[in-house]
């Protein structure tokens, strides 16, 4: 699965959140921004999200968040318990540079964590799914030859 931020996909219609923070255990002051990711397969329904947390300019931990049950991600996957457990709720990413400690910054993304936000993500998400298919039947139109609003006798 390939990821890109929200805000190329979506535009204006993306929103990052940024929080200052001072005196949080094991995590240096300052602004941190949640930057969220989304799968560009439009076929995908993988219903996760993965969080860039930048600090002075540099991305310091990737977060991944996962919305829905285990349940619906054992299902999705094909019955892969031990994997499906790890993709609801949130999680350090495999691919996280760690500049900052992993256990801080999960702690923290867990305080700030509220059904807002939650409803945030899953709108970026179904908006950017609903682009990446705009998209894609824009592509295979012009790929067979046809344009979109019009055609042969109009």
């Amino acid at each position: 699965m390939e990821f890109t931020p929200a805000g190329e996909i979506i535009g204006a219609m993306h929103q990052v959140r940024t929080v200052k923070i001072a005196g949080f255990p094991q995590l240096p002051d300052g602004e941190f921004s949640f930057v969220d990711l989304h799968c560009t397969n439009p076929a995908c329904d993988c219903r996760k999200t993965i969080i860039q947390v930048i600090h002075k300019g540099r991305v310091v931990s990737m977060i991944d968040y996962g919305w829905e049950t285990p349940e619906y991600y054992r299902k999705w996957m094909g019955d892969d318990d031990a994997m499906a457990t790890e993709m609801a709720g949130a999680s350090i990413s495999m691919e996280s540079p760690d500049l900052v400690r992993r256990e801080a910054i999960l702690k923290l993304f867990e305080a700030l964590m509220n059904e807002r936000w939650k409803m945030a993500f899953k709108h970026h998400y179904a908006l950017v799914k609903e682009r990446l298919a705009a998209r894609s039947s824009k592509g295979s139109a012009a790929a067979d030859g046809r344009e979109e609003g019009g055609g042969a006798g109009r």
